[in-house]
């Protein structure tokens, strides 16, 4: 079976949806909120399908899936602590390898 096909990793198959767009986090109010914790510009949403029924008992099972799967790791964004810049999850990694 290929990487990121279903069933290589219990069953799961993730897909990142950059389309999808969160019109709440642009409203007055909540650009207020988020500059008042100083989260404004240090945050980012991003949306994953998943292609079965989430089961609450496979919660471990479903994490672990999505944070190695191949559609999730080279989109995942991640704010690097040394940098303070956005970085991919597949990034992040191959950085940890290398130490």
């Amino acid at each position: 079976m290929a990487a990121g096909e279903p069933g290589d990793l219990g069953g799961y198959y993730f897909r990142f949806l950059p389309q999808k767009t969160f019109q709440s986090l642009s409203t007055p109010e909540t650009t207020s909120r988020l500059r008042q914790w100083s989260m404004l510009g240090r945050i980012k949403v991003q949306a994953f399908g998943f292609d079965q029924t989430f089961q609450a008992y496979r919660k471990d099972d479903f994490v672990m899936a999505f944070f190695k799967d191949p559609n999730v790791i080279p989109n995942l964004k991640l704010l690097s602590d040394s940098s303070g810049q956005w970085i991919t999850l597949g990034f992040a990694s191959g950085r940890l390898r290398k130490i």
